[in-house]
């Protein structure tokens, strides 16, 4: 049997932040940790910030919960991939005889599609399981973040 299942995420606070002319300059500290997934459901662990000692609340997933959630993403990016190639389809060849507004319905949809289908295949793809609660003034402006290795 395997033991339990783990997850290596790093809690975030932003230290400096120096918007220059064409340039941005995001300095944080973080301070890496080690989640034990659940067996079944959902936990919640208390970290602590690396900068302001702050009790940072997350919730941690368990690994059929995270794959779940992962998988329902890949398929909503594909379903809007068919959709935008339909769309697109029909206003290359088929909005010749249509009625006016359906042209510009099939443009809509298919910009919508190019947006939503990256979006929604970078979301599943990153997502890790674990989520940040939000909480009162200390926990807000922190991030919690995957940790690859």
């Amino acid at each position: 049997m395997r033991g339990p299942k783990t997850v290596k995420v790093a809690v975030r606070h932003v230290t400096g932040d120096a918007g220059r002319r064409r340039t941005r300059a995001v300095t944080w500290a973080a301070r890496d940790f080690r989640l034990v997934r659940p067996a079944e459901g959902r936990d919640r662990v208390e970290l602590e910030c690396p900068v302001c000692t702050a009790a940072v609340l997350a919730e941690v997933a368990d690994h059929t919960r995270t794959r779940r959630v992962r998988n329902v993403w890949a398929v909503v990016s594909a379903l809007s991939l068919v959709v935008s190639v339909a769309a697109l389809g029909y206003v290359v060849h088929g909005a010749r005889g249509a009625p006016p507004p359906l042209f510009p319905a099939g443009v809509l949809v298919v910009v919508v599609g190019l947006v939503v289908t990256p979006a929604a295949w970078l979301r599943g793809r990153h997502h890790i399981g674990v989520v940040l609660l939000d909480g009162p003034a200390p926990r807000r402006g922190h991030r919690i973040v995957p940790v690859r290795g």
